[in-house]
């Protein structure tokens, strides 16, 4: 039954936008080629859940594979793209570990010590104004500050430097919002390793 599981229909997806991410970063310096390709296995990350419920295909397995295919994509476009970016791959990297520990009903924070804006953020599965922001400038900003430095938005897009500009603006604030919760999840985390009762020892060292 476990080997199914890898060749479920959402699995299969994530296995091919790992595929798209691999050809797009062979392209990373050819924008349009990058962006199609790139954007392609974006795009196909609303497909997997779908086919997920659809087919009754859901897995713990292809949970941690669209998670991991996006901190990949992301990760790799961010360190591609400037020198710091690592830093934010870090972050994200730090908090899914977070998040990991907290188990399958990580998002449910209601009844828990967290900021409001944290709670505003993560309500409904992030179904609302503030959590669409938060995923908004962690999905489109690296993608959109790709298309910047590589003048795509002015070549081929045509668009005027304040779209472009005020583009980098919102989403900047999107993706603040954003290390703002992920800053929460990883305090509270550590405040939770912090309050772990250290497991007693007899003399002779062994666990009582």
């Amino acid at each position: 039954m476990g080997t199914e599981i890898l060749l479920y229909v959402p699995n299969i997806i994530g296995y091919f936008r790992l595929i798209l991410l691999i050809i797009s970063l062979v392209f990373f310096h050819h924008p349009l080629w990058f962006l199609l390709f790139y954007g392609l296995s974006v795009l196909l990350d609303g497909f997997d859940g779908y086919f997920a419920r659809r087919l009754n295909q859901v897995s713990d397995f292809g949970a941690w594979l669209d998670l991991m295919v996006d901190l990949i994509s992301r990760g790799s476009l961010w360190c591609m793209l400037y020198k710091w970016g690592y830093i934010v791959m870090m972050l994200e990297w730090t908090t899914f570990v977070c998040t990991h520990a907290r188990g399958k009903n990580w998002k449910v924070i209601e009844k828990e010590k967290f900021p409001t804006i944290c709670k505003l953020v993560m309500a409904k599965n992030f179904r609302t104004v503030w959590g669409a922001m938060a995923i908004g400038g962690v999905f489109i900003l690296p993608i959109w500050l790709y298309a910047y430095d590589t003048h795509f938005l002015h070549e081929y897009l045509l668009a005027p430097r304040c779209v472009v500009y005020a583009g980098i603006a919102l989403l900047s604030a999107a993706r603040a919002l954003a290390a703002s919760v992920e800053v929460c999840f990883i305090y509270f985390h550590i405040q939770q390793m912090l309050l772990e009762k250290k497991p007693k020892h007899d003399t002779d060292g062994i666990l009582e």
